[in-house]
């Protein structure tokens, strides 16, 4: 049988130990019942997020699904996302405090108990670097902004605090060593990856994704409406074990699932 995910619960989810060299790194995503995560936006009013969990951020399910991302991000050392999730949602910042109700600062006193910071580093996907330093991720006191990108990237973002992977091209192997750096010179080892797919995509054919967290919700989604459709990497029956799941308490339309691609290492 397998064992329940409480979407409504309050502690962190408790995580495996980090691997002797690099994070433990878990994604985060929410799904459309026939596996869609988001498209090319057409426009400002086309959020694939929103049309994915029903067109309606105040559904039960759906404020379920954002308190249960808090308690990811607030098990972790960092919270990353692609540079593409950054431009489409430039005020975005991995924080926990706005959890909903008082979730938030219990989350936040947790990790000043632990002697962590109010918001975890924040790491940014770009192998191109060319990203808008001056959306809060960047000019917010007290954050920590790192820079995964290329060599040429590297020399556009200036003063940035960068990991170079590549000098181009950022390949699997140069991911991988990438977040070796995390590890050793920043002290991450627990990462939690919140897309897009691209970069979810990348990790997991870099082969250090090691599980990840995913709402489906029961919307069906048209792939034949959007351009660039895109779906996660393959679950049931695509080297994946489910190892809990559960379902928003008022809103049984949501489904929560915790896959693994990865055994826990030993710790």
């Amino acid at each position: 049988m397998t064992p329940a995910l409480d979407p409504d619960g309050r502690e962190p989810v408790a995580l495996p130990p980090a691997w002797p060299a690099r994070p433990w790194i878990y994604g985060n995503v929410i799904m459309s019942a026939n596996g869609i995560v988001t498209w090319t936006r057409a426009g400002a009013d086309d959020d694939p997020v929103r049309a994915v969990a029903g067109g309606d951020f105040r559904r039960p399910g759906r404020r379920a699904d954002v308190r249960l991302m808090r308690r990811l991000r607030a098990a972790a050392d960092a919270v990353s996302f692609g540079a593409q999730t950054l431009r489409d949602q430039p005020d975005l910042i991995g924080g926990v405090e706005d959890a909903g109700g008082d979730l938030g600062a219990e989350l936040v006193r947790r990790r000043a108990a632990q002697g962590r910071p109010r918001i975890p580093l924040q790491v940014i996907y770009s192998e191109s670097g060319r990203l808008d330093l001056r959306v809060p991720l960047f000019t917010t006191p007290g954050l920590t902004p790192i820079v995964v990108t290329t060599a040429a990237g590297a020399r556009r973002l200036g003063g940035a605090t960068v990991v170079i992977a590549g000098d181009e091209r950022v390949g699997p192997s140069d991911l991988a060593r990438a977040h070796e750096r995390l590890f050793a010179d920043f002290g991450v080892r627990h990462l939690a990856c919140e897309g897009g797919a691209v970069i979810l995509e990348a990790l997991h054919r870099a082969g250090i994704l090691d599980e990840i967290f995913v709402t489906v919700t029961d919307v069906h989604v048209d792939p034949a409406a959007h351009a660039g459709v895109k779906r996660i990497a393959p679950l049931d029956g695509g080297g994946a074990r489910l190892i809990a799941e559960g379902r928003a308490a008022d809103d049984p339309g949501y489904r929560f699932q915790r896959w693994r691609f990865n055994e826990a290492p030993s710790g």
